[in-house]
């Protein structure tokens, strides 16, 4: 057998939960996805472009990014989509660290910098979130050193929707003006809140955004950066040329088109409606919960396996963690308001039969 470089052959392999079931038959609460259905706008797009034969061609990226531009009031130039944001991550990853460098990140969180950084060969210095979810701002400056390669704030985090303010993204950014800084706004759309405007004083800070979730184009896989444009010149030297497939471009070019701009809704409902539903739902049935700042949160309950186990039973899926400092919890997005009263009826069900 061939030997792969000793990094890899170290890794764990990446298996998304549920990847053995048909998810569509499900109420889906576990991958933080749209849960409506695609815009009508985006169905007709894609059915014109593939009816036009385009879909052999290359894609090209030249009539999407004015929209993209629009749409972010960033300039052409500070843009580089991607395969999806797990992209983004790499391109970065690989344009900044090399064998034995470190990268800062608060942990648990988004899986994907560690696992891509395993790849390079990189170190991943995790700072633990405290009991409560809550950014480890002081022990996270701390370590952050003249050694330290590259510094990543995911704000809300994934999976423990903490977040980070404005201030302490400045900070990190002034700390060292050499040291470059993600900030992963992946639930941008569910907050409003975004490091943007930070953008012309620091030219070391890199915004990640996805298409994935507001836009319900998880599986087109399609994800931006938004940078200095010197630097986002050098990330498109990493990034290949025709990395990012024709539909995506088409789909979330129909979104951004759209002057009803129906894709909106989900965030709305979920944001004003759906999620305070559900954390009042959880807080009268005394369950324990970490609601965080985006449209998903974590959930304890006496029994987690118990309970993932009982709702996969009836249609509905929550994800399962693993990270040592949550293995007692599971998270789950909202969805529509009706969605999560379903949930809501489901779980005070679960609640009578356990206790």
């Amino acid at each position: 057998m061939l030997n792969v470089k000793p990094q890899i052959a170290a890794l764990s392999t990446y298996k998304p939960p549920w990847s053995h079931i048909d998810r569509t038959a499900y109420l889906r609460f576990d991958l933080n996805e749209n849960t409506l259905p695609l815009p009508g706008c985006v169905k007709t797009a894609l059915h014109d472009f593939i009816d036009s034969d385009r879909i052999s061609l290359y894609p090209d990226c030249t009539a999407f990014l004015p929209k993209l531009a629009r749409y972010t009031q960033a300039a052409p130039e500070q843009l580089m989509v991607a395969n999806g944001s797990d992209q983004a991550i790499e391109v970065v990853l690989r344009a900044f660290l090399g064998e034995g460098d470190e990268l800062v990140m608060a942990q648990p969180g988004f899986p994907m910098f560690t696992q891509i950084a395993g790849v390079i060969g990189a170190k991943v210095t995790g700072i633990p979130y405290d009991a409560a979810m809550r950014f480890p701002r002081r022990d996270y400056l701390a370590a952050i050193t003249q050694a330290t390669k590259l510094a990543v704030l995911v704000n809300p985090d994934n999976p423990t929707g903490a977040s980070v303010s404005l201030e302490l993204i400045e900070e990190v950014l002034r700390l060292r003006p050499d040291l470059p800084v993600i900030v992963d706004e992946a639930y941008f759309e569910f907050t409003g809140s975004t490091a943007q405007g930070l953008l012309a004083d620091y030219p070391n800070l890199i915004i990640l955004r996805t298409f994935s979730k507001a836009f319900a184009l998880g599986g087109l896989r399609l994800g931006y950066s938004i940078a200095h444009p010197a630097l986002t010149a050098e990330l498109h030297k990493v990034r290949g040329p025709f990395d990012v497939n024709a539909c995506a471009l088409v789909a979330a070019g129909a979104q951004l088109d759209d002057a009803a701009e129906e894709w909106r809704r989900f965030p709305q409902e979920t944001m004003q409606l759906a999620k305070p539903y559900l954390e009042a739902f959880f807080r009268a049935n005394k369950v324990k919960q970490y609601p965080g700042a985006a449209h998903f949160m974590l959930v304890e309950p006496e029994d987690r396996d118990g309970a993932v186990a009982y709702l996969k039973e009836r249609g509905i899926l929550v994800r399962p963690m693993v990270a040592p400092a949550i293995k007692t919890c599971f998270r789950m997005n909202v969805g529509t308001l009706e969605q999560t009263k379903h949930f809501a009826k489901v779980y005070a069900d679960y609640l009578r039969q356990s206790r």
